[in-house]
């Protein structure tokens, strides 16, 4: 069986640039992914609101986003649309916990 034998030390500066390179490389690659969410999404909403009743919610909401936003500004603004999606998940997960108990 043969060993692997290292002859003298990595390069520190090999070392950082390799964790430069891939920390930008996964970067690029989230920024790509919601790059494309982002853009599914809004074809999504634009396709949705041609039906009336989709414009009409939508609108609602918007506009209470919109006077949301110009009393408590845009860190509040996005503190509660992350809290309504916390709060979705956290529904959608207790519903899936209490269907896996139901069925056993």
């Amino acid at each position: 069986m043969a060993y692997k034998i290292k002859r003298g030390s990595v390069s520190a500066d090999q070392t950082i640039k390799n964790m430069l390179m891939d920390f930008f490389k996964r970067l690029s690659g989230t920024v790509l992914i919601l790059g494309l969410i982002a853009a599914a999404c809004y074809l999504l909403f634009r396709f949705a609101y041609q039906f009336p009743p989709f414009a009409e919610a939508a609108d609602d909401v918007i506009g209470w986003l919109k006077v949301f936003y110009r009393e408590n500004g845009v860190w509040a603004t996005l503190g509660l649309i992350a809290f309504v999606c916390v709060g979705v998940w956290m529904l959608g997960e207790e519903s899936r916990r209490k269907d896996d108990r139901d069925r056993r």
